[in-house]
């Protein structure tokens, strides 16, 4: 019997702190990122541990409120547990191991090295649980990869199969519509129309401006959600939004704001059906858990919000798990949703 062929998935996250000792190791990684905060090499030496220090203490309160860390690390661990077992035994000619790297908190890819040249893949799947391409997460994790590790594995081009984005690749963007569907059923039935708000993180509008295709891809995975909604029918009317959040910092960020738009709504119209969606997150973690959760619920609720209900994360959800397993084999396929064209200059996202 001839072996079968062995194909690593590594997906990628940024991770977050599992204790509130770990918070100010986590930011010294994420200020120390150059595709983070872009400094001179001087400065650089001690500017992200002096920003880390301070920002720690509050940072601090935010996990405190959600039970003390992050739970992003045991959520990513269950959808590589999924998503191996979906891709075993799909396949009889090849055998599949799903990897896992965080780019700010444990495991790094220095700490999976090992493992994976142990398995020696014949194929190797990069797969980036980012749904929209960012220089401030895509690029981030995938020039760690080829910094670190790409000539370590020495794979021939061809067995390489990257996928840089999936904004609106077709079996993501239904899982992420039932998650808005849970949502709207949610709310008690009333004439109003429900206002559906999905959220995203900013990023600064410079780099929007140097070929960052964050924006374009958002837009794509709400326009798309949008239709999906449209045509599955939910017997309600539907306005759909879109806004940013966990600004930090003095530069001008993406807009607008999703507590701005919390208040124009509000303000707005009489009496508002709120379905808050986390749209570039897929697993819980202190943006979804404390600022959505607990910073958006009370600012809704002091605005006089009628109804709030937020969009449960993608988490392991069977169908997220089935679209990811779905990109592992439209990847290795070369059928790559590759995106909006993107200026990012990592090396390995398609051209």
């Amino acid at each position: 019997m001839q072996d079968r062929e062995r194909v690593a998935v590594l997906l990628f996250n940024l991770g977050g702190p599992e204790t509130l000792d770990d918070v100010e190791p986590f930011l010294v990684n994420l200020f120390s990122d150059p595709d983070i905060m872009d400094l001179p090499p001087v400065i650089g030496r001690f500017l992200p541990r002096l920003i880390a220090k301070s920002r720690a203490p509050k940072s601090r309160t935010y996990y405190e409120a959600i039970g003390g860390g992050s739970p992003l690390r045991s959520i990513t661990e269950d959808q590589v547990r999924l998503l191996g077992a979906r891709l075993t035994g799909s396949d009889p000619e090849r055998d599949f191991r799903v990897f896992l790297a965080m780019r700010y908190a444990p495991p790094r890819l220095s700490e999976i090295r090992d493992s994976l040249r142990a398995f020696n893949p014949q194929r190797l799947v990069l797969l980036p649980l980012y749904p929209q391409r960012s220089t401030t997460t895509t690029r981030s994790s995938f020039r760690e990869f080829k910094e670190s590790l790409y000539e370590e594995l020495a794979l021939p081009p061809k067995s390489l199969h990257v996928v840089p984005a999936w904004p609106d690749y077709s079996p993501y963007i239904a899982a992420l519509g039932e998650t808005v569907l849970k949502g709207i059923l949610a709310l008690p039935p009333n004439d109003h129309p429900v206002d559906i708000l999905f959220s995203a993180h900013g990023i600064p509008e410079s780099r929007i401006r140097k070929g960052d295709p964050y924006q374009k891809d958002t837009e794509r995975s709400v326009a798309a959600v949008g239709e999906w909604l449209e045509k599955e029918g939910t017997g309600r009317k539907m306005r759909f939004h879109l806004s940013y959040q966990s600004r930090v910092g003095p530069l001008k960020w993406l807009g607008p704001e999703t507590k701005k738009t919390i208040g124009d709504l509000a303000m707005r119209h009489r009496c508002v059906n709120l379905v808050l969606v986390p749209v570039s997150f897929v697993s819980d973690h202190q943006e979804t858990l404390y600022e959505m959760d607990i910073t958006y619920r009370d600012l809704a609720r002091a605005s006089r919000i009628l109804h709030f209900e937020r969009a449960p994360a993608l988490n392991i959800q069977e169908s997220f798990i089935a679209a990811l397993a779905s990109l592992t084999k439209d990847a290795l396929e070369n059928r790559i949703p590759v995106g909006a064209p993107c200026s990012c200059r990592c090396g390995l996202c398609p051209e």
